[in-house]
């Protein structure tokens, strides 16, 4: 069950939802817009809440979802919402931690240039303690003004005598950071809408070609392209007007403390993950792509040998992980106790998942204890033989009866004799022959039948005719056949 609860919206934010990713944490991970969420890796482990969350709803999501512990990576300028997140962490009694960002300006900030590595650039830097006293420096100054500190305090600038014919303002890339931008009267040119954090190389081209004479950013850290900026700066002689973090800012974590404090949230209660994957026919390109990508997670793969040699064709990582040729249920979950240091395993079935498949023997001794206690599994279809010679012969399939002659007993004649058209699976003394033979004992002389072996592969083999036809022939045991009485050949498809 996912417990942990992640605030986002900043390189910090996405660098914690890839961890979680790529260690196989789930996590909620909270953003205010969808250019946020577009940000964030696509993961079965990331459950993203996207849009504005005010105090009232963190608290009731908190409760509603049982989190446990959250990580406040919102922005180090973002006091409202760090204000917010806590108060609704301290009413839900939920663990609340501030993910930091490593400070690049002064040990003091909104002071002197102290210690920090900004030290470098003193000559070239002023620092200010918020937008209005960067603004009321700026007044008295005359030359153009690159603005970097984002869209929520524009309107601050508009002090500045003459500001829609000095200022540049650098700003993501969002309808509502142009609207704001827009609704101060900068418009055009003077918006450069532009995803970060930028080089310095990015910064000097775009400052000498916009001729600014001052820029203006906040001590975003060295994640947020702060250095960068001053080093721009710096070479074309600009003056960084910087605007020093919150006091309150200095308290937290690290990102590396809030990856290892995420680990270990995560796996408090970690279940072991068992993925039951349909490979499909078991030719090239017949697995899923989810399929596929659920596959290269697993540590160790089990099932018939054509199976789990066919899935080496995906290439690496798949031919590096462990492959035990065995499936059956037990012996599989008694090599995984045996082997303890595998934390996510696979098991291959041929076909559909849904259809006729072991799947679901494994599925229902999962859900019951012990191993329910121990193992989490998901079930990937895959591409079933019916769907598969059905299209291969141009006709649907959704009035089809299926049954299956593979390892078990069924009235074929008769399931034929109820239903127009009928779909079975063939195995062990269930050939093609021998249905052929019932089928002209019933008196059944003019059915339609269509035999498919070696489906998907290179010499796979479709072949239609009568009972007698393909009594004569040979074929594998592993064999289909789709069987369709007169009425349903002359009605068309």
């Amino acid at each position: 069950m996912c417990r942990i609860l992640i605030f986002g919206g900043t390189t910090e934010g996405r660098l914690l939802a890839e961890y979680c990713h790529q260690q196989e944490i789930e996590a909620y991970v909270s953003v205010v817009s969808g250019y946020g969420a577009d940000l964030l890796p696509e993961s079965e482990y990331l459950h993203v809440l996207s849009g504005r969350m005010a105090g009232e709803a963190m608290e009731g999501f908190m409760k509603r979802a049982s989190i446990r512990a959250v990580f406040d990576a919102t922005h180090p300028y973002a006091a409202e919402a760090t204000r917010n997140i806590k108060e609704a962490c301290g009413r839900a009694g939920v663990s609340y931690l501030r993910v930091t960002r490593e400070s690049a300006a002064a040990e003091n900030p909104g002071g002197d240039s102290g210690k920090g590595p900004a030290a470098a650039f003193a000559s070239q830097v002023v620092y200010v303690h918020s937008v209005e006293e960067a603004v009321c420096y700026l007044k008295d100054r005359e030359g153009d003004i690159l603005v970097t500190t984002g869209s929520k305090e524009l309107a601050a600038y508009t002090a500045l005598p003459g500001y829609e014919e000095r200022l540049y303002v650098r700003v993501l890339p969002s309808c509502a950071a142009i609207s704001a931008c827009e609704d101060i009267g900068i418009r055009g040119k003077r918006i450069i809408a532009m995803q970060g954090p930028f080089s310095e190389e990015m910064n000097r081209a775009m400052m000498r070609q916009l001729g600014v004479r001052y820029l203006v950013t906040k001590e975003a850290g060295t994640a947020g392209g702060f250095l960068e900026k001053l080093s721009a700066a710096e070479a074309l002689s600009v003056t960084a007007v910087v605007i020093g973090r919150p006091l309150e800012e200095r308290d937290g974590i690290t990102l590396d403390a809030a990856k290892i404090l995420l680990k270990e949230a995560g796996t408090v209660s970690a279940k072991r993950k068992l993925s039951l994957i349909g490979t499909g026919m078991g030719g090239p390109g017949q697995m899923t792509l989810a399929a596929a990508e659920a596959l290269k997670r697993c540590d160790v793969l089990f099932g018939a040998r054509r199976m789990t040699d066919a899935a080496e064709r995906l290439g690496e990582p798949v031919s590096k992980i462990l492959r035990v040729p065995i499936y059956g249920n037990r012996e599989i979950l008694e090599w995984l106790e045996s082997h303890p240091e595998h934390k996510r395993a696979g098991v291959l079935y041929s076909g559909d998942t849904g259809f006729y498949s072991g799947a679901s023997g494994m599925a229902a001794v999962l859900s019951e204890k012990p191993y329910c206690d121990s193992y989490e599994f998901t079930t990937y279809p895959g591409i079933s033989s019916v769907s598969y010679l059905c299209a291969k012969m141009g006709r649907s399939w959704e009035h089809v009866k299926l049954i299956s002659l593979h390892g078990r007993d069924c009235d074929a004649v008769q399931a034929l004799a109820q239903n127009p058209a009928v779909f079975t699976l063939l195995g062990g003394a269930h050939t093609v022959k021998e249905l052929c033979e019932q089928l002209l004992r019933a008196g059944l002389t003019d059915v339609r039948i269509t035999a498919g072996e070696r489906l998907s592969y290179a010499d796979e083999r479709i072949v239609t005719g009568t009972p007698d036809q393909l009594a004569a022939m040979e074929f594998t045991s592993l064999a289909v056949i789709l069987m369709e009485r007169n009425e349903e050949c002359e009605g068309g498809r």
